[in-house]
């Protein structure tokens, strides 16, 4: 399955160089979603090895990011961690929070698209 992986190698305001800022989040991040398709997966990784499944930005402001991401435990139960665009207005919050996210501490955005197609499956999970 493809991935895109959107990694500043070097933070700079010149050049062909990837700056993860306000504007990212504003504009070109909804352009790498859409071109995934339907329902991707939206990580952030950070310099600290902590990633984050997100489901919405909620803010995105000078110098720092509001997400609204999913429980790690969604990880282990198998819950599909689809990314939105909206805040969550269903009161399912005990599967959700919000964390706040410098840009500087942001080492990569990963957007998986959806498996269209079902291929067989290996090990616990084979049928």
């Amino acid at each position: 399955m493809p991935r895109v992986a959107v990694m500043p190698s070097l933070i700079s305001g010149r050049g062909n160089y990837v700056v993860i800022d306000k504007s990212y989040f504003a504009s070109t991040l909804a352009q790498h979603i859409q071109a995934a398709g339907a329902e991707p997966t939206v990580e952030v990784h950070l310099v600290n090895g902590q990633g984050h499944r997100v489901r919405s930005v909620i803010e995105a402001a000078d110098g720092y990011l509001v997400l609204e991401v999913y429980q790690r435990r969604a990880e282990i139960t198998g819950t599909k961690g689809r990314w939105y665009g909206e805040k969550d207005r269903s009161g399912k919050t005990n599967e959700l929070h919000h964390v706040i996210v410098s840009y500087d501490s942001i080492t990569q955005i990963v957007i998986t698209p959806t498996e269209t197609a079902e291929g067989p499956r290996i090990g616990f999970g084979a049928r």
